[in-house]
Order: structure tokens, then C-alpha cells, then sequence
């Protein structure tokens, strides 16, 4: 594997997701995509249920989020790219009991995946979930 220029597909998808363009993004996905988010435990499947996922980020957590594009990594139809999501946690989740704050946040993470045919089919996303409720007053700092 060798790190190189981020594809052109990568910042497609990065820009997608920086326009809180949800269908953007799901429409460079498989109709039987499978999303895991790690923090937060979920699988996501199937284009619904990932685009659900993506708006839920523009109601449910912040207003004016953005990923910074890090080491972006290809074999085959393996790929993995390191990004940090940033933004103001202006909006609350009810559905987790997470209230709004108001705090900027900065979070790294990593996306590791496989596309097949031009299609992401699998995409698991690594991330601090700690670090951001720490961020976001929602968690006391350690140490």
C-alpha cells in the first residue's frame, strides 16, 4: 500500500460531506452499503438508513461541521483515509440525551473501507468519542 494524492473520488465524497450533501455522498454507495460507526456502535444499512445517518449529523450535532482530509491510503479495493471533523456542537440529540453546548470540537479519525465497481460497499468509521465529550464540556477532562 502507498500513501498518495488523495482519488479524485475521495474528495468528491470529502466535499459531499463538507456540503452536508447527503445524497451526494450515498449516491457513490452500493445500494447494499454497510456504515459502521464505532463510537456510537451502529451499522447502517443500505442507502436510507447511511443518508438518515448523514443528515443527522447537520440536525443532531452540528450546524457547521467539517472533515480535513489527512493520509489517504488505496490497495486494490481497500481504502483508508485519516480526517479530523470539526465544527460548533450547536444542536442537540435527543435521542442519545445529548444537549447542545455551544463548544467548538475537533476530532481525528479514520475511515477504512472497500469500493467495488466505483461503489463504496463497506465503510467503518474510527473516531475519539471521548475526546469530542470532553471538547463539547459533555464529559469532565481526565487527568
Amino acid at each position: 500500500m502507498n500513501e498518495q494524492t488523495p482519488p479524485s473520488w475521495v474528495t468528491s465524497y470529502v466535499d459531499a460531506c463538507n456540503r452536508h450533501d447527503s445524497q451526494a455522498v450515498v449516491d457513490m454507495m452500493s445500494e447494499d452499503i454497510q456504515v459502521v460507526d464505532t463510537a456510537f456502535g451502529g451499522l447502517f444499512e443500505g442507502r436510507e438508513a447511511v443518508k438518515a445517518l448523514i443528515d443527522g449529523m447537520d440536525t443532531n450535532l452540528s450546524s457547521d461541521y467539517v472533515f480535513t482530509l489527512g493520509k489517504v491510503v488505496e490497495s486494490g479495493d481497500s481504502y483508508s483515509f485519516e480526517w479530523v471533523l470539526s465544527g460548533t456542537h450547536d444542536r442537540s440529540n435527543s435521542d442519545l440525551g445529548i444537549p447542545a453546548t455551544g463548544k467548538k470540537f475537533e476530532c481525528p479519525g479514520v475511515t477504512i473501507g472497500v469500493r467495488t465497481n466505483g461503489l463504496i460497499t463497506e465503510n467503518r468509521d474510527y473516531w475519539n468519542l471521548a475526546g469530542f465529550l470532553m471538547q463539547t464540556g459533555l464529559m469532565p477532562s481526565l487527568g
